[in-house]
């Protein structure tokens, strides 16, 4: 008897599950009644955007509300929005023309309302507002790019330069959300030569081409082995050997080695000053961070460039230092990508490139350089550098 009670439970758990199966897929309320449409729609204008609000139907099985419009390019879009929210974003749009969205409600047993259609008049798309803003300037060694991106719009940025059929050849494309944005072309002889840049969106909208024809200034990585270690008066004690550190590491070619100062022993702001070997009119320098300790630590986060040609007075006196970066005009800030719109590969790809300052074409030759290190990602009593190289023209050796 108490074998039959047992078979006859299991075979009821098993029916229970089997039913369960069955019905896994199906609406969990069976009708087939369409709800209410959505009322009083709301439009407010975006770049290549619209947000719509309007008033949800009072039906109880209410899903979702869904959007249809087509963007400028002849791409269908859906946008849905759930049951607990009154506001749906459409967007993609490639230009300002008036757009028609249409919007339906949804049950959960997939019925649709009746459409409602809404008339949209979408802002000047991300891709077009930035390219108004593109500066083109010649540069050491090719062109420096500049713009802006204040809504901090995921945009693809398409470098080129001309090839010898005289045809614009893509380069390199670079994928930003910066505020404000910089990339340079290098490596170019100064030979006039034509350079452009064409924006993407994710939606494949592109901007016209924008082009400049210029001549790019001779530039060469002065050579690190020509370096000379200098210390002055006021430069730390510890002479950037501290823990595993070495003076010499930061200009050894080599990112994953570092110099290092002192805690508190060594003083602040810190200072490090470097015996170039050549008189030079430098067009950048590139300052790689620690790579243990990314945006931390003791990496330089703020920081002054001084430079000078003859030899420097050995009390350490800025009396005769020429600023070539100095705040508050336009000291050094080291920046993190997604801290300024951007993504964590922009971070990781920006560790490893480093901060890249330029220097102007009004600056003079130099040949002794000093940072001035007033504050690190860590807030830290010491510092650090992972790599530093200098770019430029070599006057003289």
């Amino acid at each position: 008897m108490k074998r039959l009670i047992y078979l006859f439970a299991i075979f009821g758990i098993a029916s229970l599950f089997n039913g369960c199966t069955e019905d896994m897929h199906n609406p969990l309320f069976g009708d087939s009644e369409a709800p209410g449409p959505i009322s009083n729609p709301q439009v407010t204008n975006l770049p290549g955007a619209a947000i719509i609000t309007y008033s949800l139907p009072t039906d109880e099985d209410l899903l979702y509300v869904k959007a249809e419009y087509t963007i400028t390019n002849g791409v269908k879009m859906e946008s849905k929005s759930s049951s607990f929210t009154d506001t749906i974003k459409v967007e993609g749009f490639g230009d300002t023309n008036e757009k028609t969205v249409t919007l339906y409600a949804v049950d959960r047993s997939e019925n649709v309302s009746s459409p409602v259609t809404v008339k949209v008049n979408p802002e000047l798309p991300d891709v077009y507002a930035v390219e108004q803003t593109i500066e083109m300037l010649g540069d050491f060694g090719g062109v420096q790019f500049r713009w802006q991106n204040e809504n901090n719009a995921p945009l693809g940025f398409m470098f080129m330069a001309e090839d010898s059929t005289g045809k614009l050849s893509l380069l390199d494309v670079v994928y930003s959300g910066v505020t404000n944005g910089t990339y340079t072309i290098r490596g170019f002889d100064p030979e006039e030569r034509r350079f452009g840049v064409l924006i993407r969106d994710r939606w494949d909208n592109y901007s016209d081409t924008a082009e400049i024809t210029v001549t790019p200034l001779f530039e060469e990585k002065l050579d690190k082995s020509k370096f000379n270690k200098i210390v002055l008066d006021n430069d730390p004690p510890s002479e950037w050997n501290a823990w595993e550190g070495k003076y010499s590491y930061a200009f050894d070619n080599n990112i994953e080695t570092f110099n290092h100062t002192y805690a508190g022993s060594d003083g602040w702001p810190q200072y490090l000053t470097v015996d170039l070997g050549v008189n030079a009119r430098l067009s950048r320098v590139i300052v790689v961070q620690r790579q243990g300790f990314p945006y931390a630590h003791g990496n330089p986060r703020l920081m002054d460039i001084w430079g000078i040609k003859e030899e420097p007075d050995q009390d350490g006196s800025f009396d005769k230092w020429y600023p070539l970066r100095v705040a508050p005009v336009n000291g050094c800030v080291s920046i993190k990508p997604s801290e300024q719109g951007g993504t964590a590969d922009e971070d990781q790809e920006h560790l490893v490139n480093g901060d890249e300052y330029s220097f102007t074409l009004d600056d003079p030759e130099v040949r002794y350089i000093r940072f001035v290190v007033n504050e690190t990602w860590g807030l830290t009593g010491f510092s650090h550098f992972g790599e530093i190289t200098f770019y430029g023209q070599v006057v003289e050796d």
